[in-house]
C-alpha cells in the first residue's frame, strides 16, 4: 500500500472514531415571561413587609417599631436601615411603605440586653384579601461573641422565640389577617468584646401548611 492510500485510510479511521464518540441531543426548551408590577399594586402576601409606626406616623397598621432608634448606652443608638419598598399605598396625601428587608445595628456592652420593639412586620390589605402565614428562619446563625441570642416575635400579647444560635431554626406558622402586624424584640447575652452577625429570613405564603424548605 502506498503512502497516499495509507494516509487516506488513517483519515477515515479517525473520522469513524469521531462519529462513534459523538453525542446526540434531543432538544427541548423553556421560554419565560415575568410580568412585574410596581409596589402600588401589591396585594396578599406581596403586601407584607417591615415598617416602623414611629418612622411613619399615622400609618394604618398596629403600633410597632417604636424603639427603632432608641439609645442603648451613652450616646450610642440603635440604627435600622431599610431595603426596597415592596408595598405602598396612599391615605389622604401621605404615602406609606412596607420594606423588603432591614439591617439593624445595635451597640451594646458585655452583659445581657433586651432590645424591645426595634421594628415591626405588617400586612396591609382589605378584609377581602387572603390570610397569610409567616415563618421566621435562621438563615445564618450568630457568628461572634454572643453566648445567647433570641429573636422574640410578638403578635398582641402572644409571642414566639427564635434561637439565633441555631442555623435553620424555624418558627411555626404565624397567622396574619389584613391589617395585623408583629413586633420584634431581641434578647442578647454578650460574652466578650467584638462584633456578632446573624441573618433571619422571613417567609410569607398564602398557603396554609406550606413551610419553607430547609
Amino acid at each position: 500500500m502506498d503512502r497516499r492510500a495509507l494516509s487516506l485510510l488513517l483519515v477515515a479511521v479517525v473520522a469513524l472514531a469521531g462519529v462513534v464518540n459523538a453525542t446526540v441531543f434531543a432538544y427541548r426548551w423553556i421560554q419565560g415571561t415575568v410580568n412585574i408590577s410596581g409596589p402600588g399594586y401589591a396585594t396578599g402576601a406581596a403586601c407584607t413587609g417591615f415598617y416602623s409606626s414611629a418612622d411613619q406616623s399615622d400609618i394604618d397598621l398596629p403600633s410597632a417599631g417604636t424603639n427603632y432608634n432608641a439609645p442603648t448606652y451613652g450616646t450610642n443608638t440603635i440604627t435600622v436601615t431599610h431595603g426596597d419598598t415592596v408595598c405602598q399605598w396612599t391615605a389622604g396625601s401621605t404615602t406609606y411603605r412596607l420594606y423588603e428587608s432591614i439591617e439593624v445595628t445595635i451597640p451594646v456592652t458585655v452583659g445581657s440586653w433586651y432590645i424591645q420593639d426595634f421594628y415591626g412586620f405588617g400586612y396591609k390589605g382589605d378584609a377581602s384579601d387572603p390570610t397569610v402565614y409567616v415563618y421566621f428562619r435562621v438563615d445564618q446563625a450568630v457568628s461572634g461573641p454572643l453566648s445567647e441570642a433570641y429573636l422574640r416575635i410578638w403578635k398582641g400579647t402572644d409571642s414566639v422565640r427564635l434561637d439565633l444560635m441555631s442555623h435553620g431554626a424555624t418558627t411555626s406558622a404565624i397567622t396574619l389577617l389584613p391589617g395585623e402586624a408583629l413586633r420584634l424584640d431581641l434578647s442578647l447575652d454578650a460574652s466578650s468584646e467584638g462584633t456578632a452577625t446573624f441573618k433571619v429570613g422571613v417567609y410569607v405564603t398564602q398557603e396554609s401548611g406550606e413551610a419553607p424548605s430547609p
